[in-house]
C-alpha cells in the first residue's frame, strides 16, 4: 500500500480527482462560495501531511498538468474570435485598461513593499503575482526573484480577486460585462477568467484577451524597470 501511495501517478489523479469533486460542489450543489483551487490546494497539502507522501513524488505527476497551460492559453483565442466585433468596437478600452492595470498592479507592489520594508529580492518576486503563471516565472526571473514565491502569489492573487471580484463590482457599480472581463483578465490572470465565464461568455473572451495583453504590457514595464 505504502508503494501504491509514493508512485508519481498519484499526484496527477489527486489534483484531477480533487479539482474535479470541488468543480462539483460548486456547480452541480450549487455552492458558489467554494474556490475549487483554494480548496483542493488546502486539501492536498493536508493529505501529503497525513500519508506523509514527499511533496517531490506528487509534483512529479502533478507537473503533467502543467504542460497543459499553454495548450489552454491558446484555446482561449476561439471565444476570442466568436466574440473579435465586441473586442474590435472597445478596442480603446480594452488597451487602456490592461495597459494602465498592469502597470498599478506592479507599482502597487513595489511602492507597499518598500513602505512595509520589505527587501528586494521579495519585491520583485512579488511584482509579477498579476501575470498568468508561464509569464509570471519568465518576469521573476528577469527581476532575479524568488520563482517559488512568485507562483504562490499569483495562485493566492487569482484566488482573491475571483473571490472579492463580485464585492467590488457591486460596491463601485460595476455593471457591463465587458469592464468585468477586463478587470478580472488583468488582475487575476486564469484565475479570474474561470469566474469571468461565470458571468457570461462575453466576459470570459474580454478576460482572455486581458490575461495576453497585461502580460505583454508587464513585460515590457518590467524590462523598462531593470533598465533604469
Amino acid at each position: 500500500m505504502i508503494e501504491l501511495i509514493t508512485q508519481p501517478l498519484v499526484g496527477l489523479i489527486m489534483s484531477i480527482s480533487l479539482g474535479g469533486f470541488f468543480w462539483w460542489l460548486k456547480g452541480y450543489r450549487k455552492l458558489r462560495w467554494i474556490n475549487p483551487l483554494l480548496f483542493s490546494a488546502v486539501s492536498i497539502i493536508f493529505i501529503l501531511q497525513i500519508t506523509q507522501i514527499p511533496y517531490e513524488v506528487y509534483k512529479i505527476g502533478a507537473d503533467i498538468i502543467h504542460l497543459f497551460l499553454g495548450p489552454i492559453t491558446v484555446i482561449l483565442a476561439v471565444p476570442l474570435y466568436e466574440h473579435r466585433y465586441d473586442l474590435l468596437r472597445h478596442k480603446i478600452a480594452i488597451f487602456s485598461g490592461t495597459v494602465l492595470g498592469s502597470l498599478s498592479a506592479l507599482s502597487a507592489v513595489y511602492i507597499l513593499g518598500n513602505a512595509v520594508g520589505l527587501s528586494e529580492l521579495f519585491i520583485h518576486s512579488l511584482m509579477p503575482k498579476s501575470t498568468t503563471t508561464p509569464i509570471g516565472i519568465s518576469a521573476s526571473h528577469m527581476l532575479e526573484g524568488i520563482i517559488g514565491l512568485t507562483v504562490l502569489s499569483i495562485v493566492i492573487t487569482g484566488i482573491f480577486g475571483a473571490l472579492i471580484s463580485p464585492i467590488v463590482f457591486k460596491l463601485l457599480k460595476i455593471k457591463t460585462d465587458i469592464a468585468k472581463g477586463i478587470a478580472l483578465g488583468t488582475t487575476s490572470h486564469a484565475i479570474g477568467t474561470a469566474k469571468a465565464y461565470e458571468i457570461s461568455p462575453l466576459s470570459g473572451a474580454m478576460s482572455g484577451l486581458s490575461i495576453a495583453l497585461s502580460g505583454v504590457v508587464s513585460i515590457f514595464w518590467i524590462l523598462l524597470y531593470t533598465l533604469l
